[in-house]
């Protein structure tokens, strides 16, 4: 099913921004797929935006929620949607891209759509999200060398994704 693009509207405030020289270490995208009844945030915003998802490469999220210093989230699911943030810092949750060299705004622009769903499966009005742009590490391939890291506040301002879903589970 193909979700229509005006299904999550947010606005989007610029926290920070720090250029750093952060050794991430890679690891293997472990994608997890959820039963026929319910639908992944990553699912849902893949359809919005028209792009397939990426079953096998490297993240390097772990790396990053250790530098900023926050949790690792489980799994929240609420109305057939489920999904685990990035992080949760501050019990406000998160969605972590990594970019090699330059931010890809489509994968951007996922990340955000992400972090304003994850606001609204955790009911904080409120998201994180975190941007990361990274060199591969010359001297050692399964390492990338993060150069800057930009943190923004999400707010979920309308999520009208539930009419869209009694299509599917009824």
């Amino acid at each position: 099913m193909r979700f229509p693009s005006n299904t999550i509207e947010y606005q989007l405030y610029k926290i920070a921004s720090f250029r750093v020289n952060y050794k991430a270490k890679f690891e293997k995208i472990n994608y997890t797929k959820y039963n026929d009844f319910y639908y992944s945030v990553s699912e849902i915003v893949n359809s919005i935006l028209g792009i397939k998802e990426i079953n096998i490469g490297i993240k390097l999220e772990n790396s990053i929620r250790e530098f900023i210093n926050a949790e690792q989230a489980y799994t929240v699911c609420k109305d057939n949607i489920c999904g685990p943030p990035d992080f949760i810092k501050d019990y406000i949750p998160g969605e972590i891209k990594s970019f090699l060299k330059e931010i890809d705004p489509t994968f951007e622009k996922k990340g955000l759509l992400q972090a304003a769903l994850y606001a609204w499966l955790y009911e904080t009005k409120r998201a994180s999200f975190v941007s990361a742009i990274y060199d591969i590490d010359p001297n050692d391939g399964d390492y990338a060398i993060v150069k800057r890291i930009d943190f923004y506040n999400v707010i979920a301002t309308r999520i009208t994704i539930k009419k869209y879903l009694h299509m599917v589970v009824a």
